[in-house]
């Protein structure tokens, strides 16, 4: 099996028809939210004794779950490895109903095709969990509670950042979110959506901190316009 990114092609593509009959993004956000607050909680409670000192993980902490998040999405989320099931999802369905020029919902049902599934929120915090373990070796329990009470709310902050991402213009004045630093972040990810560089730049849909670090981080002036 081929490992190369590949890039889905541009045509007439129906989001209504890769919507599951009776889906409610209301739903989806609350199991979203249950799951999360579960290990939240459960890291509160290793947490509950934590020292002052302690805390000062929570910043590596965040560090290393931006890192998980532009490793899994540049690896299994836009290269066919391992359980084809995220590539499909991601490059071949998401990056296929929202092209650079056509981010916006244009339905609260097509927010289905931007959130992820509970699975894939388990499967992330299974992949962070030797750095909780690490954590926990090193400092005590205390600390790994910590570590799971920050990629908890990363997770959170991660899904909200990227639904509103693809919320329409009018929505996001509304909110209040028209400002630089969000314009700035919303122009990275839509960059990302470029089929010809959506597996090459831009993987942070958060901080662009790993883009910016290991050189994928690119500006939407460097795309090529057609003639």
């Amino acid at each position: 099996m081929s490992t190369e990114a590949t890039a889905p092609v541009r045509g007439v593509f129906s989001r209504s028809e890769h919507i599951a009959q009776g889906y409610s993004p209301g739903r989806h956000a609350t199991n979203t939210l249950v799951l999360a607050a579960l290990i939240g909680g459960f890291g509160v409670f290793l947490a509950r004794r934590a020292a002052p000192t302690d805390w000062l993980f929570v910043p590596a902490f965040f560090v290393a779950a931006n890192a998980i998040e532009w490793a899994f999405h540049r690896g299994p989320m836009h290269r066919p490895v391992g359980p084809r099931i995220f590539y499909q999802n991601h490059a071949l369905l998401h990056h296929r109903a929202f092209l650079h020029d056509s981010m916006e919902v244009a339905e609260p049902r097509e927010l289905g095709l931007v959130m992820m599934p509970w699975y894939t929120m388990l499967l992330l915090f299974v992949i962070a969990s030797p750095i909780a373990f690490a954590a926990a070796a090193v400092r005590g329990w205390p600390v790994a509670g910590l570590f799971y009470v920050t990629a908890a709310a990363y997770f959170l902050m991660y899904e909200t950042m990227h639904a509103l991402y693809h919320l329409p213009r009018a929505t996001l004045c509304r909110l209040g979110l028209g400002g630089p630093v969000f314009a700035a972040l919303q122009a990275h990810h839509r960059h990302h959506h470029r089929l010809e560089r959506m597996a090459f730049a831009n993987f942070n849909v958060t901080i662009p901190l790993m883009d910016w670090l290991l050189g994928t981080k690119e500006p939407e002036s460097s795309a090529k316009i057609p003639a």
